[in-house]
Formats: C-alpha cells, sequence, structure tokens
C-alpha cells in the first residue's frame, strides 16, 4: 500500500526533471546542409534512393508497399529491388553526406512516422487480402481441410 501512495508523487517528479531538462537542453544539428544543396539532383536522387532503400530493406514496410501498391506485386518489388542495392555506397559516401546530410537516417525515421500514421511512401496501406478469423467462412474452411485430410486417411 505505501508504494502505490508515493507513485504519483514519484511520477510527476519525473515530469518535472524531464519538461526542466528539455528547456534547459541546447540542441545542436547533427549535419547541416544549406536548403540550396538539398534541391540539387544529387541530393534529390540520395533522398529517393534512401526511401526506396528503406522500405526495400525492411519486412514489414516492404509488405506494406507491395499490399498497397498499385502497380502490382512485380513491378513494385522490381523498383525497391533496383533502387536498394546503391544506398550502401551513397552512405558510404562522405563528400555526398557533407553536401546533402544523412538522409539515410531521414529515410528511417520518416518511413518510422509513416507506418504509424498507417501510410508507406505516399499509399495508405490497404488491408490484407484473405479470410479473416471471425469470417464465417472460417468454419466451412476448416470443416472442409477435415474432411479432405480425414477423408483420405480413412480411404487408406
Amino acid at each position: 500500500m505505501a508504494f502505490t501512495m508515493f507513485r504519483a508523487p514519484f511520477q510527476f517528479f519525473v515530469l518535472l526533471l524531464s519538461i526542466c531538462s528539455i528547456a534547459v537542453a541546447q540542441l545542436e544539428p547533427r549535419q547541416s546542409a544549406s536548403a540550396d544543396a538539398l534541391n540539387s539532383p544529387i541530393c534529390q536522387n540520395y533522398a529517393r534512393v534512401a526511401n526506396l532503400s528503406t522500405v526495400a530493406l525492411n519486412s514489414t514496410y516492404r509488405a506494406a508497399f507491395l499490399r498497397s501498391s498499385s502497380l502490382g506485386t512485380f513491378a513494385a518489388r522490381t523498383i525497391l529491388d533496383v533502387e536498394s542495392p546503391k544506398l550502401m555506397g551513397m552512405m558510404m559516401d562522405t563528400k555526398l553526406n557533407q553536401q546533402c546530410g544523412n538522409l539515410s537516417q531521414v529515410a528511417l525515421d520518416g518511413a518510422a512516422a509513416n507506418l504509424t500514421q498507417g501510410t508507406v511512401l505516399g499509399l495508405p496501406i490497404q488491408d490484407a487480402p484473405g479470410i479473416t478469423v471471425d469470417s464465417p467462412a472460417m468454419p466451412v474452411v476448416q470443416i472442409a481441410i477435415f474432411l479432405i485430410m480425414g477423408g483420405t486417411w480413412l480411404c487408406l
């Protein structure tokens, strides 16, 4: 009982400390790329490759994109597979990273934020096709599978 009495004041104290530390902290950007540099074709290509590669190399993002793409599975997969090998060379290019900033990290953070909002690469995530667990067709499918498997076993 004594533990629960001090729980609310402790939470309030932690909240107060976190607010004070945010107000006191001075944040500095890790990399400062100018606006002109970000609009250059090289940086736009790096941003495109980083966004597509982030989706291509993560199975959750990839599945959501392939399910939601209006191009079809094979065309969408080809786009992702062509761009993903280019990312490592761009990430290791120090001159490109100094000019454009770390766009691969920006793409990773943006993909995570977009997934929580229900989009991937600007497309709304579609529901997966198939029979849901609470569908009235599920018992019919289960009985059919049982009869096929059981009937084969009984006939032996």
